[in-house]
């Protein structure tokens, strides 16, 4: 048999049974109040500074997680506001991986979130969701970002946990991750 017809004969056979392998899966981030590249609901904007909305955390869901998560940690940015340095409006770590959504208003409470998992300074120097509240102009970019880390738990003795430390925290330990984008304007 000739090399090339034993290279295109290797290749038909690896061809088809790679047809037969599963479609693989990926991570996703949704949400029951609002589409990606949408408006985000009325609710979720912040009450204070100038803004009066309900402050009310959009529900989130995921699915598809890696392999070998043991835990994930959630950031909501408007990762274009102050020159590109951003604005951080909610953090959330130690969330259990057997937890795959969490339902409007989680980002309540302070510094527990339901239904399990704990909270991290954001900009506001709060440990809760702080909604959008965008200068005049149009619309920002929000998004909410969900990672698949192989940290059971995440250690938040001695210094306070800010997403910056955070970030730092889950580097080398993000299995996978996926971003929900919304639009809100003033």
């Amino acid at each position: 048999m000739s090399a090339s017809r034993a290279t295109s004969l290797l290749f038909a056979i690896v061809l088809s049974a790679c047809a037969h392998l599963p479609a693989t899966s990926t991570f996703a981030l949704t949400s029951s109040d609002f589409q990606a590249g949408a408006t985000l609901p009325d609710g979720s904007m912040l009450n204070g500074l100038d803004c009066h909305g309900a402050n009310v955390s959009p529900a989130l869901a995921w699915t598809n997680a890696p392999a070998g998560t043991k835990s994930f940690a959630l950031v909501l940015d408007d990762y274009k506001a102050r020159g590109g340095d951003g604005f951080v409006h909610w953090v959330a770590y130690n969330i259990p991986a057997n937890v795959t959504a969490l339902p409007a208003n989680a980002g309540a409470t302070e510094p527990e979130l339901a239904p399990s998992g704990r909270h991290a300074y954001n900009d506001f120097l709060r440990r809760n969701y702080g909604g959008p509240c965008p200068p005049e102009g149009p619309a920002h970019e929000y998004r909410f970002t969900i990672f698949a880390l192989d940290l059971e738990s995440i250690d938040d003795a001695g210094t306070p946990m800010t997403w910056r430390k955070l970030r730092f925290i889950i580097k080398g330990h993000t299995l996978g991750e996926a971003s929900l984008t919304g639009l809100r304007g003033h």
